[in-house]
């Protein structure tokens, strides 16, 4: 594994878990709040400067499928979280409270919704990712994923994620949150607080699984239209 991309890997999974705990707004309170998503978006201006090469590659590669679909994620996920740091400044209350911006309860709206759009986005951009990132992990630490055995635990862990992840969409409401509909399901932290980390790692989970494997079908599709053409080709040479 290349130092530089076992730093970058790291700054995913802190500035992951910085979004995470952000998103627990009600345990926390504001000021902590604001603090953990500051350090969120210096984790994250330092990723995009490790991967400043991206922003001059971005015109290219938009003939492939899969070229599209990542430069779609990443784009959209660069702009959820344009309007997430945007709309942090100006509903500031302690970070950038000197400023004395006003912030309007519509503008707290987009704020938690692009939060949770972020939480989605930034999990299809793991999942699009999510065969290198094992095949590297697997290789740091001599593990290995090969075999039918290894292979049918990976997937039945994935269901059993995705299942729960999908009816953690449900108990988080994740739906009203992203589409700024009004809610008074606030989270019991008193007695619910691992809970609620869960159900939204199992969200991630949920949303890494559909990536990943939907990739995998569409290549298993691809490879199996190829091999039928190479073979009509076969015979209409003979």
């Amino acid at each position: 594994m290349k130092p530089l991309f076992l730093l970058r890997l790291i700054l995913d999974v802190l500035a992951a878990g910085l979004l995470l705990a952000a998103l627990a707004y009600n345990w926390l309170g504001n000021a902590a709040h604001e603090i953990i998503g500051t350090g969120m978006f210096l984790l994250l201006i330092s990723q995009n400067i490790f991967n400043r090469r991206w922003y001059g590659m971005i015109t290219k590669g938009w003939r492939e499928p899969r070229g599209i679909v990542t430069k779609v994620i990443n784009l959209s996920l660069l702009i959820t979280m344009l309007t997430l740091l945007v709309t942090s400044i100006i509903i500031s209350e302690t970070v950038f409270g000197f400023l004395s911006l006003t912030g309007t309860f519509t503008l707290r709206q987009i704020h938690a919704s692009a939060a949770y759009l972020a939480l989605l986005m930034a999990s299809i951009h793991l999942g699009l990712h999510w065969s290198m990132i094992i095949g590297v992990v697997s290789s740091r630490f001599g593990m290995t994923a090969e075999g039918r055995l290894p292979t049918l635990v990976l997937r039945v862990v994935a269901i059993t994620v995705a299942v729960y992840g999908v009816q953690s969409l449900l108990t988080v409401n994740v739906g009203s949150k992203l589409f700024m509909q009004m809610s008074f399901d606030f989270w019991d932290f008193q007695t619910a607080t691992p809970a609620f980390f869960l159900h939204h790692i199992a969200i991630i989970g949920l949303f890494v699984s559909i990536t990943h494997y939907g990739l995998k079908l569409i290549r298993g599709r691809n490879r199996r239209t190829r091999t039928v053409g190479h073979k009509a080709v076969e015979r209409g040479s003979i």
